[in-house]
């Protein structure tokens, strides 16, 4: 009697791609509701549907990378994106922004630039300004960061196996 090892397959480039776009689009939905609900327009829903979507193409691919590196990616991409969106809301409840420009309103990434430059400026790459995120806006902030971490944990796993579980294949040693 041995044990049995646990081999998963590793997902695709491509698929790990196409979900994380499927579940991108979602997630920049569901955070520009969440906006409107809640009757924020800080950030511009613009920004917030861009970084959403961004988030979930790099879920996408983060998550065809941890498929290479753990048996359960599944749980990794939740642990990920869990603590970034935690971060990220610390770091804009809690720290001014970091001085310098923003990339230009048409590239609507801001959402993602902005906590890195706040990181960078903690560390003495950059400094903060004066300016600081509108506390009123604030819990619809941190809303919309979780809801864009649940659709991108729940739907990457997902769309990477059209709905079904993942694959595990057991190998029994012979003997």
């Amino acid at each position: 009697m041995g044990a049995a090892n646990r081999a998963s397959a590793a997902v695709g480039w491509g698929a790990g791609l196409l979900a994380g776009i499927g579940a991108g689009i979602v997630a920049a939905l569901a955070c520009v509701m969440t906006q409107v609900l809640m009757r924020a327009d800080i950030p511009p829903y613009v920004q917030t549907a861009g970084s959403a979507f961004a988030a979930g193409v790099l879920g996408g691919l983060g998550y065809a990378w941890l498929s290479r590196l753990f048996s359960r990616p599944a749980l990794a991409l939740w642990v990920i994106s869990l603590a970034l969106a935690t971060l990220d809301s610390i770091f804009v409840a809690r720290l001014p922004f970091a001085s310098g420009p923003n990339p230009p309103r048409w590239i609507p990434i801001v959402g993602l630039v902005a906590p890195l430059k706040q990181l960078a400026a903690l560390v003495g790459i950059g400094h903060f300004s004066e300016r600081r995120f509108p506390a009123a806006y604030l819990p619809a902030d941190t809303m919309i960061h979780y809801v864009a971490a649940i659709a991108v944990s729940l739907l990457v796993p997902w769309g990477t196996t059209g709905g079904r579980a993942h694959a595990v294949s057991r190998v029994s040693p012979r003997g």
